[in-house]
């Protein structure tokens, strides 16, 4: 056994992520000493390959890099590509669904990949030490604050930042170590969806977890940069090619390549999506006969596709070979512990990628966690009472938001699979959109625009989800009025619109404080 002193550091991160890299930055910043044990190696040295999705980056979550500074957050956003919208390749010409009222109001395309190294490089730039290859083997509660012990390979190399002194230590025979580490101040668990701090809660009995699986998955197919260039793949756009009970998505990269992603059923008759185009496609199915059986389905359900994946063969090897990823939501029923630890971004509500806001809910938790902080246990004042209070206003503020934005994104994985390719669903889009570019605008945003851009007037996920339902149906009976999505603009009724939002949306508004006025895309 190994021991170490964290006596002198407030606080300790578990996962060097998204989540917690950013939060090990700005905690490290303000004034506190952090130190974020993770698993894995030091993703800056391993080349970027497997499942990854490219991630979206909103407004939402992009307020949390408001905590660091200006010249930070410009090198961050230096690494995305701007998206306006949707393209939709349904059959004919592709067609463009915007997201917002204009090209103003954008999302960033970003590689997982590459921001998690950015990271990583600024947590360790303002102070923060990062210990890799530390995979967590146990939580003990009963002191002050937690007592974490870790397997860690016997040699530090590799390691980046300062050691902590050893108190004792004695060598075990095998390739790891245990590392036993006494923390001097509160444990953030920001270890992922399979957070192992998460199940070392919930078994000694201090957090339930809900877990479900969708019968979907998904492989990384990725599009080379000659042959999307060739194909006119323009880089403004998340592209979808929906196809029912499956899809394939692209993202543009920085350097002209795009990330994709196809999603498909796990196995045959696994679920209830499949409709006459796609009855029996899964991974099960494409993937029986290899690289053959992979061609034949791409060519039977993505022939557009395939110029633009550098031809069928290497398509097929992709869907063939790549590794196949799982879907889930992980819903963690109790957050905090009280001043002794506290979940944040997916290891306390892991969600589905379908709204994009994976990342942008655990950033925005960021920005939620260090407000609290600075108002219960800013670093010169720091106490378990303040962390408890802290952690305790956190889960209260930020659970329900998490539980919403978990059913936006499951509900919004039909909406992508099937809904994009249909023609009422086309012209409802285009009625949302003429509405919020109306007269009217300042009084009615889309439940898109509410959850991927927020805003001050209490726009949370939550309250999004309970309007946008509301604000669908009033777009629903304004369609019935209009012929066609190019005469959206010119068609929509504008008085019957105004009757409509009086009566129906805003004593919903009224009711929960929310301004939609205040929407906005500026971060």
């Amino acid at each position: 056994r190994h021991f170490m002193a964290d006596g002198s550091q407030p606080i300790t991160i578990v996962g060097a992520g998204l989540v917690g890299a950013l939060l090990a930055t700005v905690l490290a910043r303000r004034g506190y000493r952090v130190t974020v044990y993770e698993r894995y190696g030091d993703i800056r040295a391993i080349p970027s390959s497997g499942r990854s999705i490219n991630l979206v980056a909103t407004a939402r979550g992009l307020r949390a890099l408001t905590l660091l500074p200006d010249d930070v957050r410009a090198r961050l956003l230096e690494l995305g590509v701007r998206v306006t919208g949707r393209v939709i390749h349904a059959g004919g010409e592709p067609i463009f669904q915007r997201y917002g009222k204009d090209d103003s109001e954008f999302n960033y395309s970003i590689s997982r990949y590459e921001l998690n190294k950015f990271l990583i490089s600024e947590a360790e730039a303002a102070g923060a030490t990062l210990r890799f290859g530390h995979r967590l083997l146990g939580v003990e509660l009963e002191g002050e604050y937690p007592v974490l012990t870790f397997a860690a390979p016997h040699e530090a190399s590799g390691q980046r930042g300062v050691l902590d002194s050893a108190l004792h230590a004695e060598d075990n025979t095998g390739a790891e170590r245990e590392v036993v580490v006494r923390c001097g101040g509160p444990v953030v668990a920001a270890d992922g969806g399979g957070s192992a701090v998460r199940q070392a809660l919930s078994s000694a009995g201090a957090c339930a977890v809900h877990s479900s699986l969708l019968d979907s998955g998904y492989k990384e197919m990725s599009f080379p940069r000659a042959a999307a260039e060739a194909g006119g793949m323009t880089r403004h756009g998340l592209h979808i090619w929906p196809r029912g009970s499956h899809m394939l998505m692209g993202l543009a990269n920085l350097d002209g390549t795009f990330t994709g992603t196809i999603y498909m059923l796990n196995q045959a008759g696994d679920a209830t999506l499949a409709d006459d185009a796609s009855a029996g496609a899964s991974f099960d199915h494409v993937e029986a006969q290899g690289v053959a059986s992979a061609a034949a389905f791409l060519e039977a359900h993505y022939a557009t596709a395939l110029p633009l994946l550098g031809g069928v063969e290497a398509a097929a090897r992709q869907l063939a070979e790549n590794p196949r990823g799982i879907l889930g939501t992980v819903r963690a029923r109790q957050w905090a512990v009280g001043g002794k630890a506290v979940l944040v971004g997916d290891a306390a509500h892991a969600i589905v990628p379908f709204f994009g806001q994976g990342m942008n809910c655990g950033f925005e938790d960021v920005h939620e966690l260090v407000r609290l902080l600075d108002e219960h246990a800013a670093p010169a004042v720091a106490s378990p009472a303040g962390y408890a209070a802290a952690f305790a206003a956190f889960e209260a503020a930020r659970k329900p938001n998490a539980d919403a934005i978990a059913d936006m994104a499951l509900e919004n994985y039909v909406e992508m699979q099937s809904s994009t390719a249909d023609p009422q669903f086309r012209l409802c889009k285009a009625v949302e959109n003429a509405l919020e570019n109306s007269p009217l605008g300042a009084r009615f945003r889309s439940r898109y625009a509410m959850v991927c851009y927020g805003g001050a007037g209490n726009v949370t996920y939550a309250n999004a989800q309970a309007l946008g339902r509301v604000q669908w149906e009033i777009v629903l009976e304004l369609a019935k009025g209009v012929s066609s999505a190019e005469e959206a603009a010119a068609q929509l009724d504008v008085a019957q619109a105004e009757r409509l939002l009086a009566e129906r949306l805003e004593p919903l508004q009224k009711e929960l404080q929310v301004d939609l006025a205040t929407v906005s895309h500026a971060a």
